[in-house]
C-alpha cells in the first residue's frame, strides 16, 4: 500500500479519536503505518524481514524474547513460527495492507486492525495488533489473525513443548 494512503488513513483515525486519547491513538497509528510502510508496493518490490534487524523496533521485548526462544529451540531449523506474523504469511509479495482502525486503550495500550488483501485472492483478512508503549515508543505486544488467534499464546505453548 502506498505510504500516502496509510498516512491519510491514520490522519482520519486521529480526527475521529476523542481528545483524551487522540495523542495515544495518533502515536500508535503512526507506528503501525511505519511498520506496514516497509512491505512491498507497486513501486517497490524488495521484501521486508520483520523478524530481522528491525525486530527490536517493532516487537515488545517480551514478545521478541518468545520469538528468539522459538528460533533458539529450533537448533538451526525452522521453528514453530515459520512466517512473518505481521502479515500472517510466508511471502508478502502481491499483498496490500490497509489500517482499518487504531484505538488507544489507556495511556500505554492500543489496538490496531490491519486488513490484508492478496492479488490472487482479493478476500480481506483482518490482523489485529495489540500495542504497548515501552519507554514512550509503541511496540507490538501480540498479534491475532484467523490462523493464529494469539501469537503470544502460540509461542508460549510451542516453546514449552520444544523444551520438553
Amino acid at each position: 500500500m502506498a505510504t500516502g494512503r496509510i498516512g491519510v488513513a491514520v490522519l482520519s483515525l486521529v480526527l475521529l479519536a476523542g481528545s483524551s486519547s487522540a495523542s495515544d491513538s495518533a502515536g500508535a497509528g503512526r507506528f503501525v503505518a511505519w511498520v506496514y510502510s516497509h512491505y512491498p508496493t507497486a513501486d517497490r518490490s524488495d521484501g521486508f524481514d520483520a523478524l530481522g534487524a528491525a525486530a527490536k523496533t517493532i516487537f515488545h521485548p517480551s514478545l521478541l524474547a518468545l520469538i528468539e526462544e522459538d528460533e533458539r529451540l529450533a537448533n538451526g531449523e525452522v521453528g514453530a513460527l515459520d512466517g512473518d506474523p505481521l502479515c500472517d504469511c510466508q511471502d508478502d509479495s502481491g499483498m496490500t495492507f490497509q489500517i482499518r482502525a487504531v484505538r488507544a486503550e489507556g495511556f500505554s495500550r492500543a489496538t490496531a486492525i490491519v486488513v490484508r488483501r492478496e492479488v490472487e485472492d482479493p478476500a480481506a483478512e483482518a490482523i489485529t495488533l495489540d500495542l504497548a508503549s515501552v519507554g514512550g515508543r509503541w511496540r507490538v505486544y501480540d498479534i491475532h489473525s484467523k490462523d493464529t488467534p494469539s501469537l503470544r499464546a502460540f509461542l508460549i505453548k510451542s516453546n514449552a513443548e520444544a523444551r520438553r
